[in-house]
């Protein structure tokens, strides 16, 4: 093959530190003030529309409400002096108005992840955030109750918030996050939260958040390697985290895609089947099985596999690439030429290098026809 494309996938584990002694609120704030920032989203007429945001890992991800940057044409980050241009959406959930951005990372500090599953009436909440742009004001309150708002389950507090605070961090008194502010639109004490637990669902659908630390650990080291194309250190990884979270589909994918790498096509394919069981649409996985069944020249499979990610895909240009080779090598020379078409109609770039391959193929084809014909 002369092209493969490279797709990667990162399941960030959210790990929760619990405890169980109320700390003061000056103790909270100064626990999270690293860790909640000001979002600034400008529209095509470069109005600003400000908001708060909570970091929630290492690697730079931030959670705000989804509202805050919904007509955004750029997003920027601030943190009092520090101000961060660059900024990329990871995640996003519109019915739950939640947004994950991404900035480089270790930049600020991560706040700690905490649970909302158990949260009570009553129970003390303390919301950071800046609001009307005073930037990180804390207020404290309790939690009032649980509603359901548009089919999506908010807490509700007292602890006070206006213009500016939405996406802000709202923690318990151990100074956890349980989740994001909704500035208040009501009369009276009332203002409502997103659960931590629904952001926790949208980075990771899996929502093991109780992951054993060792574990996590074989995971955070695999997707390290991973991404410095250390091929073999990331198979190692993966495995050991493969053996305690069988059912984790985008690990199986990564360690496949590191055999695909390291030409170890067999194992490869074990490990994308193993992913399909999870998840059998993804067209990625049929795309690069059928590259690993295409290396070890079995065509028949490689081009049922093609077949399947194009059928998830219809417009997956590399597919129609790949597989009008894998047409080729059957010597179905017509199937070939109007896959590589498809592919040139798709990327157009494709066009200088596949027209002699093309001409090649129906050079063929015609030889082809003309020998029935004389039979």
């Amino acid at each position: 093959m002369k092209k493969l494309i490279f797709f990667t996938f990162f399941i960030i584990r959210l790990i929760p530190v619990y405890s169980q002694t109320d700390l003061p609120a000056d103790q909270i704030f100064s626990m999270v003030n690293n860790s909640v920032v000001v979002v600034l989203a400008y529209d095509k007429k470069d109005n600003i529309y400000q908001g708060s945001g909570v970091v929630i890992n290492s690697s730079g991800y931030i959670a705000t409400n989804y509202h805050v940057c919904s007509d955004a044409n750029k997003i920027e980050i601030k943190h009092f002096s520090q101000e961060v241009k660059s900024t990329e959406i990871i995640f996003k959930d519109e019915n739950k108005d939640i947004l994950i951005l991404k900035v480089k990372e270790n930049l600020f500090t991560p706040i700690v992840i905490g649970s909302s599953a158990n949260l009570k009436t009553g129970q003390r909440v303390y919301a950071i955030g800046s609001p009307e742009g005073y930037e990180n004001s804390i207020s404290e309150g309790i939690i009032s109750g649980f509603r359901n708002e548009n089919n999506n389950g908010l807490i509700q507090m007292t602890a006070p918030i206006t213009d500016g605070s939405s996406g802000g961090a709202v923690v318990n008194s151990q100074g956890e996050l349980i989740g994001l502010s909704v500035s208040g639109q009501h009369e009276g004490n009332i203002y409502f939260v997103i659960p931590v637990d629904d952001i926790i669902k949208l980075i990771n659908p899996a929502n093991d958040v109780t992951v054993n630390t060792e574990t996590d650990n074989y995971l955070l080291k695999g997707n390290e390697a991973y991404k410095k194309s250390d091929y073999e250190d990331a198979v190692y990884y993966f495995s050991k985290y493969l053996e305690k979270n069988i059912e984790d589909h985008d690990v199986y994918f990564n360690r496949g895609y590191s055999n695909f790498k390291l030409k170890k096509y067999k194992p490869a394919i074990n490990d994308f089947t193993k992913a399909l069981e999870f998840n059998n649409e993804n067209f990625e996985t049929f795309f690069y099985r059928a590259n690993c069944y295409y290396s070890i020249k079995d065509y028949a499979n490689a081009l049922v596999d093609y077949n399947l990610a194009i059928n998830n895909s219809p417009q997956f240009a590399e597919c129609f690439y790949n597989r009008g080779y894998t047409y080729f090598k059957l010597k179905k020379y017509r199937q070939a030429v109007e896959d590589w078409n498809k592919a040139i109609e798709f990327n157009p770039d494709y066009e200088k290098e596949l027209t002699s391959v093309m001409d090649t193929a129906k050079k063929k084809s015609g030889a082809a026809n003309e020998k029935l014909k004389n039979k």
